[in-house]
């Protein structure tokens, strides 16, 4: 039986990152931002879930003692070189609209190192 050497196995390069992550209404919003991101950044490493979420300030417009009713929301995330962080931060921002009422909201963590994702080049992208 042939054993393997790992660390003869070339390492894949590292860089440097940061998550972008938004909370987006359910409008289409997320599904655009990830084409744009795709498109016009050739950012591959985007997703959007769904998830039930409560408005910041739905207590306000409840009777007391009652919960707000959750809506239906869209978490999209970005994993971006730090290098490039910021202004992808304010790209993102302004392509989802986040200063709309009800536009959604934003935040940016550290990732540390990570790889790079590559899909194969004869991979045929999602219809739209």
């Amino acid at each position: 039986m042939d054993r393997i050497n790992h660390s003869e196995q070339p390492s894949p390069s590292r860089e440097d990152c940061k998550l972008i992550s938004c909370i987006l209404p359910n409008d289409g919003t997320a599904r655009s931002l990830i084409q744009i991101l795709r498109d016009e950044k050739k950012i591959k490493r985007a997703f959007a879930t769904k998830c039930m979420g409560l408005a910041v300030l739905a207590d306000a417009k409840t009777k007391f003692g009652e919960l707000p009713q959750p809506t239906l929301v869209k978490r999209v995330d970005v994993v971006v070189p730090s290098k490039d962080a910021n202004a992808l931060y304010d790209f993102i921002y302004n392509q989802a609209s986040i200063d709309r009422p009800q536009g959604g909201i934003m935040w940016m963590s550290d990732l540390g190192l990570t790889s790079p994702f590559d899909l194969p080049v004869d991979v045929p992208l999602e219809k739209d």
